[in-house]
């Protein structure tokens, strides 16, 4: 019996051109409202943006009044609300914004009627952006649509490994990961990615920025817009180019493997069952995060 669910995943541009800030950040409003029309031609079940999507800049900037952040719910929200209504589609938007008074990395969730029905806060924020006021998140939810149970890791989310099995855990079905990966390379980027895929046995669809054809060189913003399989296979990938990638995903196509058990069984599942929680004591006390943090800054002990 299949279950297709047809995900699409915005590659906008890395660079937005404008004459003022307001400029630019009306020009980028107007290119997401034109990739969301895109995705709803194409009768897309779930969009997913890039982090930072309502902001016209992509990359780190050290003028701070680049960063202004966007009130959830407000004007923003409403545009991109009106968009997930006309085309009957969930759309899971990064934002740089305020949410019931916190700011933070946020990934709101609109389902097809334009309602928020979940705002996920970034739980691994790194120093930086910490310094401009972003608060890390509390919770690794699982956000149950319509059509499909998502867990988010938002860019440095990822590293963790912890994330991405407590997602599974909790029942997601599909993990989406927007980020901002500009410097740390590809490998990096593409070990740790379908990684994530192969320790869980479950589908990761990220989303990042492009540019125009020639323009892209190393260490620039990464892209690679991409659907990872639950074998950690690249099943679509916008490399560096400005699109929209979309695909339709069958949820009921299971990684049958022969893993642990004598039999062949739904990897995600068997992972689960032969999890042995009372011997990872160790990652859920803090003692080794607080001798780290301590050598990091010079201290003894």
């Amino acid at each position: 019996m299949n279950r297709i669910i047809r995900i699409s995943a915005a590659q906008l541009p890395t660079v937005i051109e404008g004459k003022s800030f307001a400029d630019k950040q009306e020009r980028n409003l107007n290119e997401i409202v034109k990739t969301l029309e895109l995705a709803g031609k194409r009768g897309s079940d779930l969009v997913l943006f890039g982090e930072y999507a309502n902001l016209h800049h992509r990359t780190w900037s050290e003028d701070k009044s680049e960063y202004v952040a966007d009130p959830i719910p407000g004007l923003f929200t409403k545009k991109i609300a009106e968009c997930a209504t006309k085309f009957k589609m969930n759309v899971a938007m990064p934002m740089f914004g305020t949410y019931k008074g916190v700011l933070s990395s946020h990934v709101v969730l609109f389902n097809r009627t334009g309602k928020i029905t979940g705002c996920y806060q970034k739980t691994h924020p790194t120093v930086p952006e910490q310094s401009i006021g972003i608060e890390p998140g509390n919770d690794i939810a699982v956000y149950k649509l319509d059509c499909v149970s998502i867990g988010i890791m938002t860019c440095m989310d990822i590293e963790y490994p912890e994330v991405a099995q407590v997602l599974m855990l909790r029942g997601a079905e599909l993990l989406l990961f927007p980020h901002v990966q500009g410097s740390w390379g590809e490998m990096d980027w593409e070990i740790r990615y379908c990684a994530r895929a192969v320790d869980t046995g479950l589908p990761v669809l990220s989303a990042c920025y492009g540019y125009p054809e020639g323009e892209w060189l190393p260490g620039k913003m990464i892209g690679r817009t991409s659907l990872v399989g639950r074998d950690g296979l690249i099943l679509g990938d916008l490399g560096r180019s400005i699109g929209l990638l979309t695909y339709d995903l069958d949820l009921e196509q299971k990684r049958i493997t022969q893993f642990f058990f004598n039999e062949k069984h739904d990897r995600t599942l068997a992972v689960i069952a032969s999890r042995r929680p009372e011997l990872y004591g160790e990652l859920v006390v803090e003692g080794a995060k607080k001798r780290a943090l301590r050598k990091l800054r010079g201290k003894k002990g």
